[in-house]
């Protein structure tokens, strides 16, 4: 697997070189596991260098809980311009409210994401979900939303997996998600990488050819 080949060549783009003006500001968001793959988002962060991309409109975002592991490890390998930002989620004032779910709750996010013109979202695929994973835009939502959210869905019963699956799907719709790069492991390693669209990534990544 290349991944330099893939992003080069993302699934429903043009080439990647042709994705990005100057002064856009780009968010790298990967998800809790991919958060501590630094070699990876190092990795991500030079192929978009070399495609023109621009170090000081590169932000890595990760959670406050993450602030004394991953961002030490990052730090160390990556420019000096591109920046490390922390999501508070018990900060109200640092989110905003995209909308609300079926039962009139509200979906907020992280300020800082809606105010990005490209969100790259970056996460380990599963075929066969977990009990907590709520697809791929779970490194989104609500991993980037509020505390109360946070807890609603870490404390749901398992028969409404869907509807929050929904609600997580909801979200990123409204938060105009288009790129993602997602991981398909197996026996702990990575076997598959697809790049770009969602829908055209699930397709990907669920097909029969698996490519080594």
């Amino acid at each position: 697997m290349n991944l330099s080949q893939i992003l080069n060549e993302p699934l429903g783009f043009p080439p990647l070189s042709q994705m990005v003006f100057p002064g856009d500001r780009v968010f790298l968001v990967p998800d809790a596991e991919y958060a501590e793959k630094t070699e990876t988002l190092s990795e991500i962060v030079t192929i978009l260098l070399k495609n023109g991309f621009n170090a000081k409109d590169i932000q890595i975002l990760l959670t406050d809980s993450e602030e004394l592991t991953a961002s030490k490890l990052l730090q160390n390998c990556l420019p000096s311009d591109v920046r490390i930002l922390f999501h508070r989620p018990a900060r109200r004032d640092l989110h905003a409210l995209l909308g609300v779910n079926e039962a009139d709750e509200p979906i907020s996010l992280c300020r800082d994401l809606i105010d990005a013109d490209l969100i790259i979202s970056i996460g380990r695929f599963y075929t066969k979900q977990p009990q907590n994973y709520f697809g791929l835009h779970s490194a989104i939502f609500p991993r980037f939303s509020d505390s109360a959210t946070q807890h609603r869905f870490a404390e749901t019963d398992k028969r409404k997996h869907r509807q929050l699956q929904a609600e997580v799907d909801e979200a990123a719709k409204l938060l105009g998600i288009i790129f993602t790069i997602q991981f398909l492991h197996e026996h702990g390693k990575p076997i598959k990488i697809a790049a770009g669209l969602p829908d055209l990534v699930v397709e990907k990544l669920t097909s029969k050819i698996v490519l080594k």
